[in-house]
C-alpha cells in the first residue's frame, strides 16, 4: 500500500490562451514544478477534442458555441479530490473540484470571463456559496487599483463593490500577469478565496501565453498519496511455488462448516503471503525525457519571452515565436515516432491490437473521481461514497413482494424440509487433474478480489497445494458447504453510458470475487451442466449462456418466423418484456425449490443454497470500503453459476396456445401469428396474462415503461386495439430493439443497417491509424 503525506498544495492559475497545442511542454513544467492543481482558463478546446496531461485527472468545461474560452482543472494523481458539477451561470465559465482538506472541504474552481460580458455578482457568490471554504483563480478581466492596477474597467468596479459587502478576500501578484501590445503591463490573473489561507501569489514566466502563470499555496495540510512508491511489477514463480508449499499445512481435517471457513482463509492467506514475498517491486516513473535540448530550448524561450516583455523589442518577439514553433515541432514529431514505434511493433493479434484500439475508442479517458448524491446532499470522501452506494445496492438485492403469501409459505416449507433432510446419495468428488482443468481455463487478465489472489497464482500451483485444494472442494462437496470467506465480494462501479455517475444508480457494479472461490464454482457447474445435459432439462426457448446457441439465433428465430408468414399472407405482434433487475433480485427459496422439483441431487441444491445464502458484499471507490452488507435476493455477479441458475429459475416460463416464445436469459419476446388483427391480439394478450401471473407468482417485476409491441405487417395501417400488462396499455410501435437487433414493422431492417453504418463509420474513423499498418 501506497503511504500518504500532509502538506500544503501548490496550486497553478493559467491563462493558457490555448492549451491545446503545448500539452506535453505543459505536462513537463507542471512535473518538474510539482503542481498540485493546475486551473486554466481560456482553454479553446472543442467537445470533440481529446486532451490529457500525463499523471493528473484532467476536467474541462468547453464552450459548445463561438469560439475561444472554456476552463479545465487538472489534479495530481494521488490526492483525493471529486468534480463538482456546477449551475448554470452568466457571465463566467467555470470548472470545479473538491479537495478534503482535514475535516472539511475545499473548493477550487478554475474561472474565465471574457472581455465581452457583462459583469454578473450572482456567479460570484454563487461560486463562493456553496460550501465553507471556496476558492476561485483565474482570468476574470477585472481591473481595479486595489490589486495592483492602474485603472479600473467595469468588472473591476463591481467586483470591488461585492467585495466590500462579502466576506471573501482577493489575493493578487505584484508583478503584471499581461501585458498589451503597447507594453502596459495589467494584472488580470488574481485569487478569489473564502475562509481559506493562501500564500502570497507569484508571477512565474514558465508557460507559454500571452497571459504569465500565477502560483500560490492553500496554506492547509492536505492528505496526499505518495504514488511514487513501489508496486508490484514482476512474480518469481519458482520462489512462489517453493514458499506456496512450505506454507501451505499438509493436514486437513474438516467435519463442520467452521472448519471449512478456516481451511478456506489459511489457503488463501497461505497463497497471498507467497505472492506477495515472491513479487518484485518498481516505482513510477515521471514524464520520460527524451526529447534531447528540450529542456535548453524551454529555458531559452522563458529568457527570452522575459526580454520581449522588458523591452518590447520586436526582434526578441521574433525570436520567442521561432522557439515556441521549434519546441511544438519537436514534441510533435516525437509523439508520431512514439505512435508510429507502437504501431509497427503490435502484432496483428487481437491481444495486441484490442488494446489500442480500446484507448482510441475511449474519448472521455478514464474514470475521475465524481461526489456522489445521497440521502443527505453531495458525499465527497471516499468512505461516504462507498456507503451511499452501498446503501442503493442493499436495496436493489431485495427480492421483489409480488407472489401470494400462501405461495410463498408453500416454497419456504419445501426448501426449509429439503435443506434439513439427509442425503443418502454419495457426495460428488473432484481429482486434482480436474482441478487442474479448470484452473487452465481461468482468464488471467481478470481483477482479483478481496483476497488478492489473481488467477495466475493458481496457474502457477505446485503440486502439494494443488492436491491440498482439491481436497478441501472435497470436503466442501461432501458437507455441501461454500465458504463464507469466498462468498465476500468487493463491488467497484463503472458509470453506465449515457447516464449522470453522481447518482448511485446510474452506476453499474462490478463485482471482484475470490478467485479460490470462482474455481470452486467451476467444479459445482461443471455437475450443474451434467444433471442438465443427461436430462435435457432447459427450455427449447431458451438460447441465453448455451452452447451452440447465440443472440444471432434467437434474432433469426423471430425474424425467419415473420418473414416466412408474410410470404403466406399472415402478420405476427410480439410484445418485447423487460424483466426488472432480473439477475439482481431472483428469490433464493424459489430457486431452490425449482432446483428440486427439476430432480438435482439434494447434495447439489442444498449446496446451491449454501452458495446463495448470507452472501456478503463491499463498496470500494478510491481505495476506500464501505461496510459490509447482505445480499437478501439475485444471484451473484461476476459468478459463472449465476447464468445457469437464472436460466433454471426461469425455466417454467409459461407456453400459451398459439404464442411462441424466445427467451435470451432475462431478454423475453412474446409472438403471435394470424391472418386476422383481432385474432392476433388476442392471442398475444392471453399469453401476456399467463405471463404475468408466472412473474408475479415467482416475483419477478416487469417494467411496463420499457416493454414494447411491435404489430409486423405488410399492411399500413396499424392496429386499433393495444395490449394490457398489469392494468397499463401497450401499444404497438413502428419499431423495438431485441438483443441488440432493431426491428422494425416491416423487417426492412432499414434503420439496423443505417444505425450499424452510422457507429462503424465513427469507429473507423477514431481507430483509421490502425489499419496503415
Amino acid at each position: 500500500m501506497a503511504t500518504t503525506i500532509n502538506r500544503p498544495l501548490k496550486v497553478i492559475a493559467f491563462n493558457a490562451n490555448g492549451i491545446g497545442r503545448q500539452g506535453y511542454e505543459l505536462g513537463k513544467q507542471l512535473q518538474d514544478l510539482h503542481i498540485d492543481v493546475a486551473l486554466f482558463s481560456d482553454t479553446h478546446l472543442k467537445p470533440h477534442e481529446r486532451f490529457f496531461i500525463p499523471n493528473y485527472h484532467f476536467y474541462r468545461i468547453d464552450r459548445h458555441s463561438g469560439r475561444k474560452g472554456g476552463t479545465a482543472v487538472a489534479v495530481r494523481k494521488g490526492i483525493p479530490h471529486n468534480h463538482v458539477d456546477l449551475p448554470p451561470l452568466g457571465s463566467v465559465e467555470a470548472t470545479r473540484v473538491c479537495i478534503p482538506i482535514g475535516n472539511s472541504e475545499v473548493l477550487l474552481a478554475a474561472v474565465y470571463k471574457s472581455p465581452g460580458k457583462v459583469w454578473s455578482d450572482a456567479d460570484i457568490t454563487e461560486l463562493l456559496s456553496f460550501r465553507r471554504k471556496s476558492i476561485l483563480a483565474g482570468d476574470l478581466n477585472a481591473k481595479n487599483p486595489f490589486w495592483n492596477i492602474r485603472v479600473s474597467n467595469p468588472s473591476g468596479l463591481k467586483l470591488m463593490d461585492l467585495f466590500d459587502i462579502s466576506d471573501f478576500e482577493i489575493s493578487a501578484p505584484q508583478c503584471p500577469t499581461h501585458y498589451s501590445p503597447a507594453g502596459n503591463g495589467d494584472v488580470l490573473d488574481i485569487v478569489v478565496h473564502k475562509n481559506i489561507r493562501v500564500s502570497d501569489v507569484i508571477v512565474s514566466d514558465i508557460l507559454d501565453s500571452d497571459h504569465l502563470p500565477i502560483v500560490f499555496h492553500i496554506l492547509d495540510h492536505v492528505k496526499i498519496r505518495n504514488l511514487s512508491e513501489p508496486i508490484e511489477k514482476f512474480t518469481d514463480w519458482e520462489r512462489f511455488q517453493s514458499l506456496a508449499s512450505e506454507l501451505i499445512s499438509p493436514k486437513l481435517k474438516i467435519n463442520s462448516g467452521v472448519e471449512a471457513d478456516k481451511a478456506a482463509r489459511d489457503f488463501a492467506a497461505s497463497i497471498a503471503s507467497a505472492y506477495r514475498l515472491s513479487t518484485s517491486k518498481v516505482t513510477l516513473s515521471d514524464i520520460n525525457n527524451d526529447l534531447p535540448g528540450l529542456d535548453r530550448l524551454i529555458k531559452y524561450k522563458q529568457r527570452l519571452r522575459k526580454l520581449w516583455q522588458e523591452t518590447r523589442d520586436p526582434a526578441c518577439k521574433t525570436a520567442v515565436n521561432w522557439v515556441t514553433k521549434s519546441i511544438r515541432r519537436m514534441t510533435r514529431k516525437k509523439a508520431l515516432e512514439r505512435w508510429e514505434t507502437k504501431i509497427s511493433n503490435a502484432e496483428v493479434t487481437p491481444q495486441c491490437i484490442w488494446p489500442i484500439a480500446k484507448s482510441l475508442l475511449q474519448r472521455d479517458g478514464p474514470r475521475a473521481p465524481t461526489a456522489i448524491h445521497g440521502s443527505s446532499g453531495l458525499k465527497f470522501h471516499p468512505s461516504e461514497k462507498a456507503n451511499e452506494i452501498a446503501d442503493c445496492l442493499e436495496t436493489q438485492f431485495t427480492p421483489h413482494d409480488l407472489c401470494d403469501k400462501n405461495h410463498e409459505e408453500r416454497v419456504e416449507a419445501r426448501v426449509q424440509a429439503l435443506l434439513e433432510a439427509v442425503d443418502e446419495n454419495p457426495p460428488l468428488r473432484i481429482r486434482p487433474c480436474d482441478v487442474q482443468k479448470l484452473i487452465k481455463s481461468l482468464k488471467l487478465k481478470k481483477a482479483c478480489g478481496i483476497d488478492g489472489i489473481p488467477n495466475e497464482c493458481l496457474r502457477h500451483l505446485p503440486r502439494r497445494p494443488l492436491v491440498h485444494l482439491t481436497h478441501l472442494f472435497n470436503h466442501c462437496f461432501r458437507l455441501s458447504h461454500f465458504p463464507n470467506t469466498w462468498k465476500e465480494a468487493k463491488i467497484i462501479t463503472l458509470p453506465k453510458p449515457g447516464k449522470d455517475p453522481k447518482f448511485p444508480q446510474n452506476l453499474r457494479p462490478i463485482s471482484l470475487l475470490s478467485t479460490t472461490g470462482k474455481l470452486f464454482e467451476k467444479a459445482i457447474l461443471k455437475f450443474l451442466h451434467k444433471h442438465i445435459e443427461e436430462r435435457d432439462l432447459l427450455n427449447a426457448s431458451q438460447f441465453g449462456f448455451r452452447a451452440r446457441h447465440s443472440t444471432t439465433l434467437q434474432c433469426m428465430r423471430l425474424a425467419d418466423h415473420v418473414t416466412l408468414n408474410f410470404n403466406n399472407k399472415m402478420s405476427t405482434a410480439a410484445v418485447f418484456l423487460d424483466i426488472e433487475k432480473a439477475f439482481d433480485t431472483t428469490w433464493h427459496s424459489g430457486l431452490l425449490f425449482k432446483l428440486s422439483k427439476l430432480e438435482f441431487p439434494n447434495s447439489l441444491t442444498k449446496l446451491i443454497g449454501s452458495f446463495l445464502s448470507k452472501r456478503k458484499f463491499r463498496v470500494s471507490v478510491e481505495g476506500e470500503m464501505s461496510t459490509p452488507r447482505e445480499m437478501q435476493a439475485g444471484v451473484p455477479q461476476g459468478s459463472v453459476l449465476s447464468p445457469t441458475l437464472f436460466n433454471l429459475y426461469i425455466n417454467d416460463a409459461p407456453h400459451t396456445q398459439g404464442v411462441h416464445l424466445a427467451l435470451f436469459a432475462d431478454d423475453t419476446c412474446l409472438y403471435a401469428t394470424d391472418r386476422k388483427e383481432g385474432f392476433i391480439v388476442r392471442k398475444l394478450q392471453r399469453g401476456l396474462s399467463s405471463m404475468e401471473t408466472w412473474c408475479e407468482r415467482w416475483n419477478i417485476k416487469i417494467n411496463e415503461d420499457k416493454t414494447r409491441g411491435v404489430y409486423f405487417s405488410r399492411g399500413r395501417r396499424p392496429p386499433e386495439s393495444c395490449l394490457t400488462l398489469n392494468g397499463r396499455n401497450i401499444p404497438f410501435v413502428n419499431s423495438a430493439k431485441y438483443l441488440g437487433v432493431i426491428f422494425d414493422k416491416r423487417v426492412t431492417w432499414r434503420l439496423h443497417i443505417e444505425m450499424i453504418e452510422a457507429k462503424a463509420f465513427r469507429t473507423f474513423i477514431t481507430v483509421y491509424s490502425l489499419f496503415q499498418k
